[in-house]
């Protein structure tokens, strides 16, 4: 198939009427701004023809002043009607520059200029349509070289509706508040088409249809949002419209933009989604976002995508080569009802979401990011706020206390936190694959973070997956009316030696438990919990906060096996707040290899099953308290700062043998990590003034017993 420009017309005429221009008058200068100037040397010509076919080829940009002197039809978009419309200036200029000799006939000129008048200006009957304008309930077609089509061969028009049935690039723009733009090629002409949609400042809305239908299409649909453009799609508040899937069901369609087929998205200008029945923005298949200004609005869910949900191309990563630039990404979602982004399918190759970069906002009633299968986040700025965030409280209302465990923020049932919501409002949940029951955990249901800054404020769970969680990198701050991170199964943190502190930075300020999982491992980085309940849980029980389908949770309980906590490396800080409440606690074994912990609790350190420590530092206390006020440091034989934090005051005792701890003074110099935390941030190395050296304990491998 021919291929043409994403703006619907081909090099070759381009040039071909921009030499024809080479013989055409010149516009003078003035002191005002001068429309037509694209190249801003102070007078129009073929120089600014050359200069704008350029910008519409996408090899060259335009300045400010350029791009608004462009815009010769004054309507806020640069296109190709722009591009005509300077050359008509040229042609028809009110101070053309005199010729030589004034009393030669000026025929030939004309005559010129009568020919190219007419090459623009003509209607043809049947041709290919490149370029789609929408005009309130009308729609005008346009071929590559401008000329308006009557009937087009790869376009239906039926007033405001119009259908793209053949592969190609179009441009589209122009506003219409009862008009749809519907894709629906024939896969037996053609199997493997393709289509790209080069929004270039459209608004569209329908009250009964999905504005933007992709109801076939052989490979995928590409929206492309043009820069500097802003482009609007919103549906009504009721839909009429609906699909027969493969298996003969008829289902709704229910989003503003729909798609059946892959999607994808991509451009430097801003795509802005108003699902005000349903939905936002709907892949039936793969959606993917690469680049552009995404803002979604839902009464449900904002973003969703059946097989997969893939935020920033992965050929922009580090890790793949690329350059890691993803400032041109940048996606806002709201609810009203639904999550904001999602991946539904159940089958173990699909239900995925993937973030590689670019900033998402999601603001949501339900879940902030649901992956049915599983999460993978290797970078970007993240941020979700759930429901009511973390100030949920037991009545269904936040709380107004300032201490974040007074007793009307939380309630501190032995058996799970008593106060959780009715809705599944969990930051990130990854389900997993259970049973036709939805009790029984079958595979998959992992959460896997590389990279990254995530920001979580969520009145379920922050983190929560069905199968298991591994946390190896990224900068996280995660506050919770319930657990800070979740794992039914496993649950690993870090990858590095046991002095690698800031791979990985854990910052929890609120949540019931911090960390729970059946099995969890820390390798390395950094946590930091301030809990109502225990801090580090491995097999917490059956507390109804896990993710089976069947329940409002949306997923089974934790495995109730005996479970292990196994502390490798890295530094982790629990202050536990007043109550039976245990820092590091563990139904079977706890093992530790390596690494720096603060322990604050009632039990400082409790397990079910043994202990062995063969290289970790640890300073307990019982303080009960979440008054953080008190700077710890562990140092080395040399008196070397390792790391230093702030934690609960009380005292304290020193449990070891691989380095010394002290109580207060003060740290000059070293690096400092959970650099969110404020005033709690932690600092590696560094020199230590003052402080007074901790007590020794002996510690107790006594099942249940205190340190």
């Amino acid at each position: 198939m021919k291929k043409h420009n994403r703006f619907g017309h081909s090099l070759a005429g381009i040039l071909a009427v921009g030499a024809m221009c080479a013989a055409l008058p010149v516009l003078s200068a003035s002191a005002a701004p001068l429309t037509g100037d694209v190249n801003v040397d102070g007078k129009v010509d073929v120089l600014d023809v050359v200069t704008l076919q350029k910008y519409l080829l996408n090899k060259q940009n335009l300045t400010r002043e350029g791009y608004n002197n462009a815009d010769v039809t004054g309507d806020g978009v640069v296109n190709i009607y722009d591009l005509l419309a300077v050359k008509k200036q040229i042609i028809y200029g009110t101070t053309p520059v005199q010729p030589e000799q004034p009393t030669e006939p000026e025929t030939e000129p004309e005559t010129e200029t009568e020919t190219e008048t007419t090459t623009e200006t003509q209607t043809v009957s049947d041709g290919t349509a490149a370029s789609i304008v929408y005009n309130g309930s009308s729609v005008a077609l346009y071929d590559i070289n401008g000329a308006e089509i009557t009937n087009a061969t790869n376009v239906t028009v039926d007033g405001a509706y119009v259908t793209i049935t053949a592969a190609g690039e179009y441009s589209v723009s122009g506003s219409s508040d009862n008009g749809q733009l519907k894709v629906n090629t024939d896969n037996t002409a053609d199997a493997t088409a393709a289509v790209t949609l080069s929004f270039e400042g459209l608004t569209l809305s329908n009250q009964s249809v999905a504005p933007v239908y992709v109801e076939n299409v052989g490979d995928a649909v590409t929206i492309s949002v043009k820069k500097e453009t802003v482009n609007t799609i919103s549906d009504g508040t009721t839909h009429t419209d609906s699909y027969t899937n493969s298996s003969g069901e008829v289902k709704e369609i229910n989003s503003a933009i729909f798609s059946r087929d892959d999607l994808k998205i991509k451009g430097k200008g801003t795509l802005i989604v108003n699902g005000n029945y349903q939905d936002g923005l709907v892949s039936k298949n793969d959606l993917k976002i690469w680049n552009g200004t995404i803002q979604v609005t839902a009464q449900d869910d904002g973003i969703k995508g059946g097989n997969s949900v893939r935020i920033g191309d992965p050929d922009t990563l580090v890790a793949n080569g690329g350059d890691g630039d993803y400032s041109n990404l940048n996606i806002t979602v709201k609810t009203s009802g639904g999550d904001g982004i999602k991946s539904t399918e159940t089958d173990t190759d699909k239900g995925f979401v993937i973030i590689n970069g670019g900033t998402v906002n999601v603001n949501s009633y339900s879940d902030g990011i649901q992956a049915e299968q599983e999460f993978t986040m290797n970078g970007g700025d993240v941020t979700i706020y759930t429901y009511q965030g973390s100030a949920y409280g037991s009545s269904g209302s936040t709380s107004t206390s300032t201490d974040p465990w007074s007793s009307g923020s939380m309630g501190m049932g032995m058996d799970g936190n008593a106060n959780k919501t009715d809705i599944s409002a969990k930051g990130i949940k990854s389900v997993g694959l259970y049973d036709e029951a939805g009790t029984t955990w079958q595979s998959m249901g992992n959460l896997i973070i590389n990279g990254g800054n995530l920001t979580i404020d969520s009145s379920d769970d922050a983190l929560h997956c069905g199968g298991d969680m591994t946390v190896v990198g990224g900068v996280l701050t995660l506050s919770s009316a319930d657990d800070g991170m979740h794992s039914d199964h496993a649950l690993t943190i870090g990858q590095g030696t046991a002095n690698t502190f800031d791979d990985v930075q854990i910052y929890i300020p609120k949540c019931y438990e911090g960390v729970e999982g059946v099995n969890i491992v820390q390798n390395s980085g950094t946590v930091y919990v301030i809990s109502g309940d225990d801090g580090y849980n491995a097999a917490g029980g059956a507390d109804g906060s896990g993710t089976g389908n069947t329940n409002p949770w949306g997923g089974g309980a934790m495995s109730t096996s005996s479970g292990s906590l196994t502390l490798n490396g890295g530094l982790g800080i629990v202050n536990s707040a007043s109550g039976d409440h245990d820092a590091f606690d563990s139904n079977g074994s706890f093992t530790v290899t390596g690494g720096y912990y603060c322990a604050n609790g009632q039990e400082p350190m409790d397990y079910d099953g043994t202990f062995s420590n063969n290289g970790g530092s640890f300073i307990t206390m019982q303080a009960g308290n979440t008054n953080l006020t008190t700077r710890y440091s562990f140092t080395d034989n040399s008196g070397n700062v390792i790391v230093s934090f702030v934690s609960a005051s009380g005292g304290g005792l020193y449990s070891g043998s691989s380095a010394s701890a002290q109580s207060g003074g003060t740290v000059s110099g070293g690096t400092t990590v959970i650099a969110q935390a404020g005033d709690k941030a932690v600092t590696v190395g560094g020199t230590l003034s003052g402080g007074q050296a901790l007590g020794q304990s002996s510690g107790s491998t006594q099942p249940g017993q205190r340190w």
